[in-house]
């Protein structure tokens, strides 16, 4: 049941994805990234990546709708047409695509355990963490247990970056 929800929840996200592309409104297409970022939120959560989920919800649904919120106040709501030609736009775009598409026969096979990269380290990580931490994702596990001081040190970095957020977009008193 829990794979039909996720299966459902991407096609869902792709239409949002389309419509976000082809909208000529701005407002419309801010609203559609914060559902878009909300609906990535809650696919996080069901595949057990709370910290990223968490994540996804304050930064992408919460912090980046009030800046462009804000952004929106200051510019006009509809999208004018473009004096860019677009042919250029679009090889530039299938070249790069096609670079990309062969740079990855270089990266190493998805999922394989014996790779170069997993040391010891990760074999430890992967066997131990949900007996230790109790948590079933080992990157949640990893992140909340093992990193716990790193991951705090993060989230104060974030706190700060947002306070500094607000002070940018608070209003100024205008002087008598």
């Amino acid at each position: 049941m829990t794979i039909i929800f996720l299966y459902l929840l991407l096609i869902i996200l792709i239409a949002i994805a389309l419509y976000i592309m082809f909208v000529r409104n701005l407002f419309s297409a801010i609203m559609a990234t914060t559902i878009f970022s909300l609906i990535s939120a809650l696919i996080f959560l069901l595949l057990d990546g709370i910290d990223v989920s968490l994540t996804e919800a304050a930064v992408g649904a919460g912090i980046s709708t009030i800046l462009f919120l804000s952004t929106l106040k200051h510019t006009d709501v509809e999208i004018k047409k473009s004096s860019i030609p677009s042919f250029p736009l679009i090889v530039l775009f299938f070249l790069l695509l096609g670079l990309l598409s062969f740079s990855v026969s270089d990266l190493p096979e998805f999922g394989k355990f014996n790779q170069t990269s997993n040391s010891q380290a990760t074999e430890y990580y992967i066997n131990n963490s949900k007996s230790e931490m109790g948590i079933p994702n080992v990157v949640t596990s990893i992140l909340a247990g093992y990193r716990g001081f790193d991951t705090l040190g993060e989230v104060v970095v974030i706190f700060i970056a947002g306070v500094s957020v607000l002070g940018i977009l608070r209003k100024k008193k205008s002087n008598p």
